[in-house]
């Protein structure tokens, strides 16, 4: 992991503001981002994607802030993606944050697992975070489009995420325009955002015990 921290580090450069993502990956990071923050007396605010990140980054004394009027990229993790920039996220439940931190950035940077990639999303979870009015019908409308899906569970009871919503994990098994989905999905009333990250991803380091390999270029 010592390579992908450094990596990561050489993005956070003094007066920045930067997204923080959510998942086990971002949480070993943090304590580096931190520790490296330290050592060359830098200036930077964090805007969390989940109450969970906040929590880590307030437990590393660094600062965090909502009221920013730019964000200048974020670093993140994905449930999967691919080699073209697109992924998966909201495995953790904070899809939605992280889409509209993701939004606002400059730019996205993921961090995941070399085995997370995959040549396409077809028979991959992609999770859904819908409105609880009316949940029933909004889940019997996404299924229109060729989807199995299942209830995200927190025990015995609903996910709840951060903002309230109920979640719901689709699985396509043909997927012929990712673009065309995501604004299918969009344009149900009731579903508020998906998992789909197929914008403004500038780059995926993708690593494991041998290293770290770069999946880099322009889109815009």
């Amino acid at each position: 992991m010592k390579e992908l921290y450094q990596h990561l580090n050489t993005f956070l450069t003094d007066g920045t503001v930067i997204g923080m993502g959510s998942g086990s990956t971002i949480e070993g990071y943090i304590p580096s981002a931190r520790a490296y923050i330290e050592e060359n007396s830098l200036n930077i605010q964090f805007v969390p994607t989940s109450v969970k990140t906040e929590k880590a980054l307030h437990d590393q004394q660094l600062k965090v802030t909502f009221d920013t009027e730019e964000i200048d990229f974020t670093i993140d993790g994905a449930n999967q993606f691919t080699a073209d920039l697109n992924a998966v996220k909201g495995g953790g439940g904070s899809l939605l944050r992280e889409k509209q931190i993701g939004y606002f950035s400059k730019h996205i940077i993921i961090a995941a697992k070399k085995t997370k990639e995959t040549p396409s999303f077809e028979g991959v979870k992609i999770p859904v975070e819908i409105n609880p009015f009316l949940m029933n019908l909004t889940k019997l409308e996404i299924m229109n489009y060729g989807t199995s899906l299942s209830d995200r569970m927190d025990g015995d009871t609903l996910f709840t995420s951060d903002n309230g919503n109920y979640i719901v994990d689709c699985t396509f098994e043909k997927i012929d325009d990712l673009n065309v989905l995501q604004n299918q999905m969009l344009n149900i009333p009731g579903v508020i955002e998906t998992g789909i990250f197929n914008h403004y991803i500038k780059q995926v380091v993708s690593f494991d015990d041998n290293g770290i390999t770069v999946y880099e270029r322009s889109r815009p």
